[in-house]
C-alpha cells in the first residue's frame, strides 16, 4: 500500500524480475531456495493498465494467451478446456463472446480487469500471480468483486502479491 510515487510498481517489477533499467542488488528466494530457472514462466503479472486487442472477444483473448504461453507439449484440447475453466472462474460466462472494444465501449472496467487476470491465468502461473493496483479505477463494488476473485484464487492455492493505492477498510 502507498501513495502515488511511493515505489509500489517499482517494487513489484523488481520482485517479478521485470526491471528494464536500474540496478537491483541482492538475492531472490522462494520458500528459502534460490529462484528456479523457470521463475518467469511460473508467475503471472497483471499490469495496472488493461491492454487488450479491441477486436477480440473474451474467449479469443484468453485462448490466445493459453495457446502461446502454455507449454508446447500440452495438448490443444487441454489448453482449450483450461480457457473455458478460466472464463467460468472469472464469472464471465455471459460475456464470453463479447467484443472487448475500446475503453468506454464494449467491456466495462471491471470486466476488463477480470479479463486481464484471466489472460494471465491462461499462462498457468504455478508459483505466483503479481497484480499492480488491480482495484485502481474501479468503484467500491467492483473493487470488492475483484478482491473476492483474488481471495478465491488464493483459496485454490495460488499465491497472490498485489499493490494497492487507496484501500477501503471495507475491502479487508
Amino acid at each position: 500500500m502507498g501513495v502515488s510515487g511511493a515505489g509500489k510498481t517499482t517494487l513489484l517489477n523488481a520482485l517479478a524480475q521485470r526491471m528494464l533499467s536500474g540496478v537491483i542488488q541482492g538475492e531472490f528466494y522462494v520458500d528459502g531456495r534460490p529462484l528456479p530457472t523457470s521463475f518467469k514462466s511460473d508467475v503471472g503479472y497483471v499490469q495496472q493498465q488493461d491492454v487488450h486487442l479491441e477486436t477480440s472477444t473474451v474467449r479469443e483473448a484468453v485462448r490466445f494467451s493459453a495457446m502461446l504461453r502454455q507449454p508446447f507439449d500440452v495438448p490443444k484440447s487441454e489448453k482449450l478446456a483450461s480457457v473455458e475453466e478460466i472464463i467460468h472462474l472469472l464469472n464471465m460466462d455471459d460475456f464470453v463472446d463479447a467484443v472487448v472494444g475500446l475503453p468506454g465501449k464494449g467491456l466495462n472496467v471491471e470486466q476488463r480487469k477480470r479479463l486481464s487476470i484471466g489472460v494471465e491465468l491462461a499462462g498457468k502461473p504455478a508459483l505466483l500471480l503479481f497484480l499492480d493496483e488491480p482495484t485502481s479505477g474501479l468503484d467500491s463494488q467492483s473493487s470488492e468483486a475483484i478482491l473476492a476473485l483474488l481471495q478465491k484464487l488464493a483459496a485454490g492455492g495460488l499465491s497472490i502479491l498485489c499493490t494497492i493505492h487507496q484501500p477501503s477498510a471495507m475491502l479487508f
